[in-house]
Order: C-alpha cells, then structure tokens, then sequence
C-alpha cells in the first residue's frame, strides 16, 4: 500500500476561494488559522539542505557538498531550493488462511434396492407348477427344418466305381477272365481283362471305352467269363442295372446328372415323388459347395420347349429355397439332347 501525501504539489496548486456567504465572518475566522498551521507543519518536516561533515565544526558559511557522480548539482546561494516531496511506503503481507473442504456426495440408497437377491428368482421358480411335456412337444423340438441342414438319411447318388462284382471260385482253371458291360441294345461299352485266377473283386468305374460315364436312365447288364486252357468260355450272367442319377467329378467340377423322365411326371414338370429323395441329396451337394458357381441345365430334344422351360424354372426355383442361393445367381439354360441323352444336369465349381 502507498500511504504518501504531497502535501507541497498539493499546496502548489491553486487552492479555491471557500465561497462565503455574504455575512459569513464566522468561516474567514476559521480558514486562515487552518492555512497558517499547515504551513507551519511544512517548515518543520522539510529535510536540511546540506550537512556538515561528522566531527568537524562548522565555520563561517556552510560550504557547499560534494555532489555525487551522476548526481543533480546542488542549487547555489540565493536560488530557490524546491522541496523534496514527502512520501512513505507501508508494506504488508496477509496472513490469513481459507481452508477447502471437498465434501464426499451423500447417497441415501439401499443396496437392496440395486443388487435383485441371488434368491428370489429362484424362489418364484420353485413355487412355480412344473409344466410337463407332451408327445406334441417332443416332436415339434425334434423336427428339423432348415435350409442348411443336410439330411443323411436320404438315399446316396451312385458315384465311381459304379459296380463291384465279386466272383467266386471255379473247379476248372482260368487262363484268363473278362468282365463285360453292356447296355439295353446289346451293344458292349466296356471290357474289363486279367489273366489267371479271377480277383476277389473287380470293379468298374462307370466309364465306356472312351472313356465317357454310361448314361442315366439307360438300362445296363453284365458278364463275367472265364477261359480255359483250349480257350472255351464259361459265362456267368450278371443282374441288369439302371441307375436314375449320377455323380462324378471331371476336370474340378462336380456333375449331378438326373433322368428327366425318372424326375419328372411323364408330359408334366412336377417332381416324381420317388425322385425327392435323391433330389434332396442333390441338394446336400449343392450345400457343400454353394461358396462357388452353380449351373443348371435342361437337355432336351428342342430348346424351344415350353415343358423344358417349366422343369428348368422348377429346378432353379427348388435349388433357391432349399440353399438359399438367390436365383438370380445360379446360372441355367436348355441345351439341345446330345449324346448324354435327356437329362437334367447340375454343374458346381467349387472355389
């Protein structure tokens, strides 16, 4: 804090006339002794203009003292020596302290009503009738119906090798033996040979002589015929076979390859009920490898036919809800009956 009073600017300045009201001797009176004791307080309080040195006495007039470097040069005799201003500084330090609590908030909760007891939902459980299962209700958790689900129980396509046959010992030597295959026309689409005694097994991938698969829906027989020394035959007849649907694998592709006429009602593109099963192992098939592309295709003997473009959008249709494929990305048409015959066949390209 700076508590000084220049009290010599302060008379320096031009000090107002007290307004006097006309009559008022009692105000004169008391203005001029106040003016006269503030001059005095002045003349009191002003420092000494020189000083003389300590323990010398003082002779004749004051010499003048020896102005400081720097310093302002004293004021000579006979001028007139402004005052030094009177000021003071007082200075001080708080000692006061302000002391800051934090409070911890206040909860009025009760733990009860936040955490539900570890038993009381027990407790309305075992009060609880215990409902008891009926036939209804097994079956219907039992009941699988997905579209991602496969269903092994439902009868295997036929995939290489297609016939294993199993020859059983002779009395007469072999020389050499031959296993043929033949179709409906009598013609023989393939020879399988060995010498000596005939092998506990033989069997046949389903391939012709050049190497294609046989057809489905084609009606197939076979033999099997031991040579003697002298070269006579004995023949041992095989069991005809057919088979409705194929699968086998070429060049990294899946093939299933079904007979239209085994799949579908005869002039109608309704599936044959004695078909569903081996169209719902298809299906399977198609789940297995639904990361890749799937193709459709419908061979018949115009590609124009309007029956054949209803059995193609029926077998899209069925692919799409079964596997959930959009139909849009399967890809279908219908070819013209080549030499595999009138089939409907699925292509995968796994991935």
């Amino acid at each position: 804090m700076n508590g000084s009073v220049d009290f010599v600017n302060l008379l320096s300045k031009r000090l107002p006339s007290p307004r006097r009201k006309p009559g008022s001797r009692l105000f004169s009176l008391l203005w001029i002794p106040a003016f006269a004791g503030m001059t005095a307080f002045l003349f009191l309080v002003s420092p000494i203009d020189a000083a003389q040195p300590k323990g010398k006495k003082q002779q004749g007039a004051a010499s003048p003292a020896k102005a400081a470097p720097g310093a302002a040069p004293a004021p000579q005799s006979g001028q007139a020596q402004e005052p030094t201003p009177l000021s003071e500084t007082i200075k001080g330090e708080v000692k006061e302290q302000l002391e800051i609590k934090k409070q911890p908030p206040s909860i009025e909760l009760e733990v009860k009503d936040i955490v539900e007891s570890g038993t009381a939902r027990t407790d309305e459980v075992l009060q609880q009738a215990k409902p008891i299962p009926s036939d209804a209700d097994f079956d219907h958790y039992s009941a699988v119906n997905s579209k991602q689900v496969m269903q092994p129980w439902n009868p295997l396509i036929p995939e290489p090798p297609l016939v294993s046959f199993y020859p059983g010992l002779s009395n007469i030597p072999a020389k050499k033996w031959e296993f043929r295959v033949s179709d409906q026309k009598g013609e023989i689409v393939k020879v399988v040979k060995g010498k000596g005694v005939p092998p506990k097994e033989v069997q046949w991938d389903g391939k012709n002589e050049r190497g294609a698969f046989i057809t489905v829906g084609t009606l197939y027989s076979y033999q099997f015929l031991t040579f003697d020394e002298n070269g006579n035959a004995q023949t041992f007849p095989g069991e005809p076979f057919q088979i409705d649907a194929l699968k086998y694998k070429q060049k990294g592709k899946i093939f299933v390859e079904f007979a239209i006429p085994r799949l579908f009602v005869k002039d109608q593109s309704v599936m044959s009920p004695s078909m569903e099963g081996l169209w719902a192992r298809a299906l399977d098939v198609v789940r297995e490898n639904s990361n890749g592309t799937v193709t459709v295709e419908v061979y018949s003997e115009s590609v124009k036919s309007p029956l054949a473009e209803e059995r193609r959008q029926v077998l899209v249709g069925s692919i799409s809800d079964a596997t959930a494929i959009p139909a849009v990305d399967i890809r279908h048409s219908v070819e013209k009956v080549i030499d595999r015959g009138e089939i409907a066949r699925l292509i995968l390209q796994p991935r």
